[in-house]
């Protein structure tokens, strides 16, 4: 015999009453209501509700109980089980991150990044900062943990909602906050995996987007992070969804130098001279640009393709006996120059330039590597902005640099 007091069917408070024979519900105002106990053929109980599947005569209803106590949960259990020959199934609640909840936690993990990332390397302020991210991950990841436990689909109404862009800034601010003393810590490794599950979630639903800040975003560090989110996708380091067919198109980033353009197919070293203008005829042709001083060059040597270096060592081989060393590296820029888009560059990289810094106009350039951890990366920073860029090799990056420095900085102009 099982009794359970203050129970609800309806509207209506009663007593839920359970022997070997029957199950019923007596009603303050005198209602009962009784099921054979053999009728039983599924029960389920949700955070203190109890559902009945009866079925007798060919006919099926459901005997629904509300308002019963947690402690009520394993006497009904072992009774359901014994005197019906059912198992009472136990549903846990989902867990759900709340949006409000989230964004809240979001906004303190930025914060905090950006303290960490503005304070000095190898500082005892660096490290109080971090332990301090620390405990704002610790409270984010303990919520992320329970949701990914739960539906899926309510975990995709949140974090895919306004292009993933939830998911997208906590991707951003593991990706580039610059931690020296707790990058290993359980807490920030458990983190990362929640944000890859919840990121792998989204793709299987097919509900993922890359996401990227806007303009005039509040957070400083998400439009740094943004910039080396970009660097990273340009050089094959980031998966992106592209098969998409709803997939946003990014707006393109500033283009970044590259390799110089592959030299065209050039002619037998018999019909190189007669191709090339003269002396005359090139500086007649070809006018001194007025910003950029004349640069050595030592620049470019490292960087020009194995076509150039070949029609190099072709006009070298035909030089004539009575051809002095000066006529001889003069055929040699020619040469060079013909990789070129515009005779009078110092350095080329892409061919269709995005932005434009004025001679002169540039307070420092550097290499940035450190800043943004992405390797072959530089810095040319003017007093509006800083452009982060990144090369195919070192060598490049340090004759972009030089060029940079002596072509366009400020001091040098001076």
């Amino acid at each position: 015999m099982i009794r359970c007091s203050d129970v609800m069917c309806g509207s209506e408070q009663g007593q839920f009453r359970g022997n070997s024979e029957s199950v019923g519900w007596k009603g303050s105002s005198g209602t009962i209501k009784m099921h054979p106990a053999r009728s039983i053929r599924r029960a389920e109980w949700f955070e203190g509700s109890l559902r009945l599947l009866c079925e007798q005569d060919g006919a099926t209803e459901v005997f629904a109980l509300d308002g019963f106590k947690d402690s009520d949960f394993e006497p009904l259990w072992k009774y359901i089980e014994q005197a019906c020959g059912v198992y009472l199934k136990k549903h846990r609640p989902q867990a759900a991150v709340e949006e409000a909840d989230f964004d809240s936690a979001m906004g303190g993990i930025e914060d905090a990044a950006d303290r960490v990332d503005e304070a000095s390397k190898g500082s005892v302020q660096k490290k109080a900062k971090e332990a301090d991210l620390m405990k704002k991950v610790e409270v984010l990841r303990d919520g992320l943990d329970q949701a990914v436990s739960g539906d899926k689909q309510a975990l995709s109404r949140v974090f895919a909602a306004n292009g993933c862009e939830r998911i997208g800034r906590l991707r951003l601010v593991v990706d580039t906050v610059q931690l020296e003393i707790y990058h290993t810590d359980p807490r920030w490794k458990h983190l990362l995996s929640k944000c890859a599950t919840i990121e792998a979630v989204l793709k299987e639903l097919g509900t993922f987007r890359l996401w990227r800040p806007v303009e005039g975003h509040s957070s400083s560090l998400l439009k740094r992070a943004a910039i080396v989110r970009e660097l990273r996708h340009r050089h094959g380091e980031e998966e992106v969804n592209t098969t998409d067919p709803t997939h946003p198109t990014p707006v393109p980033p500033p283009e970044l130098p590259r390799k110089m353009p592959e030299v065209p197919i050039l002619p037998k070293v018999s019909q190189l001279d007669a191709d090339l203008p003269s002396q005359d005829q090139a500086s007649a042709s070809v006018q001194p640009h007025p910003e950029p001083e004349p640069v050595s060059h030592d620049i470019v040597k490292e960087d020009v393709p194995p076509k150039a270096n070949e029609a190099k060592e072709a006009c070298r081989s035909s030089r004539t006996p009575s051809e002095s060393a000066d006529e001889e590296a003069e055929r040699s820029e020619r040469v060079r120059r013909m990789l070129y888009l515009y005779p009078t560059s110092v350095m080329e990289g892409q061919h269709a330039p995005t932005e434009v810094i004025p001679a002169g106009s540039v307070y420092r350039v550097y290499n940035a590597e450190a800043e943004v951890q992405q390797a072959r990366c530089f810095c040319v920073g003017i007093r509006e902005r800083n452009y982060y860029m990144v090369c195919d090799n070192e060598s490049q990056q340090r004759s972009w640099i030089e060029a940079i420095e002596q072509t366009l900085c400020k001091k040098n102009r001076a």
